[in-house]
């Protein structure tokens, strides 16, 4: 009889014990679910990271220039009515120059730069020489150049090559004692070539260091009773400064 007594006891606090781990895991279950939902709530979402405008070579500008022209080499050698009377001596112009350009610049793949660029410079790029028997003079008081150009940009700064037409006005003057004298204004075409770096310091205001070689070619000056046959080239190197709409 003792038996049966104690049974249905220990049965009775089994299942109490049983009950009472259940409900200690379910409410830690609940606790870990909501404290995840409180962290889920509570962390902001982070800011989008701002990257930095990369700037574009793209579009029209103008700007001004100046520098200065070297090297020019004209060897002087006059004729007269077919007969050549000798070498009488060198021309060696140099001499400042100074204008504006204008321009359009191409972007692409994504460093490339591709533009054409047309400038116009008021120049004094002369040399002459006097002896006892003969003397020359030359100058070139204007020039302008149409040029496309090609480079690659790191960032703000563009290296570029360029070459094209080139145009100017050039008075040259000779004579020898005893034969006779000319005064001969020409326009003359040519070519260039050159090289340059451009830096961009803001998105509008551009500043260039350029090299030019400017080559009008050999022409005959003067007439039948003295003439000459000129070379009209000199190198330039100049800098700019440009506005970029």
């Amino acid at each position: 009889m003792l038996l049966n007594l104690v049974n249905p006891f220990e049965e009775n606090f089994r299942m109490r014990k049983f009950l009472g781990s259940t409900a200690f895991l379910l409410a830690a279950v609940a606790a870990s679910v909501g404290y995840a939902a409180d962290l889920s709530v509570s962390t902001p979402p982070q800011a989008p990271v701002e990257t930095a405008p990369v700037f574009s070579w793209t579009g029209f500008y103008v700007g001004v220039n100046a520098g200065g022209a070297f090297g020019g080499n004209d060897t002087v050698g006059f004729h007269s009515f077919g007969s050549y009377l000798g070498k009488f001596g060198k021309l060696e112009s140099s001499g400042f120059l100074g204008g504006g350009q204008i321009g359009y610049n191409y972007q692409f793949d994504p460093n490339w730069v591709i533009g054409l660029e047309a400038d116009f410079q008021g120049a004094d790029i002369s040399d002459s020489f006097r002896s006892d028997v003969a003397s020359a003079s030359s100058k070139i008081d204007w020039y302008g150049t149409l040029r496309p150009r090609i480079g690659y940009s790191y960032d703000n700064t563009l290296f570029y090559g360029t070459g094209g037409l080139a145009y100017g006005h050039v008075n040259y003057k000779g004579s020898v004692a005893g034969v006779g004298s000319f005064d001969d204004d020409k326009t003359k075409a040519g070519w260039t070539v050159g090289a340059g770096v451009e830096h961009a310091f803001t998105d509008h205001v551009t500043a260039k260091l350029e090299y030019q070689y400017v080559d009008f070619g050999s022409s005959n000056v003067g007439g039948d009773a003295l003439n000459s046959k000129a070379s009209l080239d000199f190198h330039a190197v100049r800098v700019g400064l440009n506005y970029k709409f």
